[in-house]
């Protein structure tokens, strides 16, 4: 089997699952700076240097250089744009009113403006400001409402540059988008030198742009256990950044080799944005917690909250935008 089959053949159902784990995975990672205080190691992070969190942010946005890229490729530029906009902001704008709400429950004292300024920040992406006055004062972190926003911004800013790419010709073949990759991955070792927005940017857009290449070649790339092999062979043999590529594409022929998984809803975009602020109120009414007795409680408190953002706020949105179109 090679990719293209599997995409045609419903297993991109097997993407949603992917994509639940790995929001499930941040969730889990999290729990451990969450119950213990910034700074502490979390799962995977002393093993392979990248904590269980960040190797699921990278997944994400390899998934999305494969999955965004095709619909850059077959939709006009005004389609693509509203179709990620009704993605994106609507379930947001929500979480990011609970997350104000479970911040003043906390006890936060900020005045209307403050959590207005805070609200208007995190919602426009621009220059997000995690803090709100006195929010979970007395946890282990501190006045963090909603932490993993930070990566939306690098999201978004991939899909512009992934449009800029498809418009300029250099998304539609296997050795121009091989190219692109290969000179965004040279970059990304000179991450420390250069401005901090930029150095967190390019081991993402790395990633996004392995998720178009994987785009680029699904006519002939392999989906077997001899290729899985091949990779996770490669992944603990090469260097950075070829390592993360060799992983992101052994997880994604490990995803697409499992029987079809007949997934209807996509909670994982819920589970990533409310995550945090649900850990930092579970840690607020239950001090001293341990970090898997977190994880557990937030994964089973924000699994309703997901449900409601994807069924009540995320798909009705997209449902409109295919009205529209």
């Amino acid at each position: 089997m090679i990719l293209s089959d599997a995409l045609s053949t419903g297993r991109s159902s097997n993407l949603d699952g992917l994509r639940l784990i790995l929001a499930m995975s941040v969730i889990f990672s999290h729990a451990w700076p969450l119950a213990l205080g910034p700074g502490t190691a979390e799962p995977l992070e002393q093993l392979t240097g990248l904590s269980l969190g960040g190797w699921a942010v990278l997944l994400f946005f390899f998934l999305s250089g494969l999955l965004v890229t095709a619909s850059a490729q077959r939709r006009s530029l005004v389609s693509f744009g509203l179709a990620r906009v009704r993605r994106i902001f609507p379930g947001l704008a929500v979480a990011l009113l609970v997350s104000l709400v479970l911040a003043y429950a906390s006890g936060a004292t900020a005045q209307p403006g403050e959590a207005l300024a805070w609200f208007a920040r995190a919602f426009t992406l621009v220059s997000i400001e995690h803090r709100l006055t006195a929010a979970f004062d007395a946890n282990p972190f501190p006045h963090v409402l909603n932490g993993p926003l930070w990566s939306l911004f690098h999201e978004v800013a991939a899909y512009v540059v992934c449009v800029a790419l498809v418009r300029a010709g250099l998304a539609g073949g296997p050795k121009r988008v091989l190219a692109v990759a290969t000179v965004v991955g040279f970059a990304t070792l000179a991450g420390p030198d250069l401005p901090a927005r930029l150095s967190s940017f390019l081991p993402l857009f790395f990633a996004f742009t392995l998720g178009m290449a994987a785009h680029a070649l699904r006519h002939t790339l392999p989906l077997t256990p001899w290729a899985l092999a091949v990779w996770l062979v490669a992944a603990l043999l090469l260097p950075d950044p070829l390592a993360m590529a060799a992983v992101c594409f052994a997880v994604l022929t490990a995803a697409l080799c499992l029987p079809r998984i007949g997934l209807d809803s996509d909670y994982s975009f819920g589970l990533y944005i409310y995550g945090w602020p649900v850990a930092q109120f579970a840690v607020h009414l239950l001090p001293g917690i341990d970090p898997i007795a977190l994880a557990l409680l937030s994964l089973s408190a924000t699994f309703p909250l997901a449900w409601f953002s994807w069924h009540i706020i995320e798909q009705p949105a997209m449902w409109r935008l295919r009205q529209l179109a």
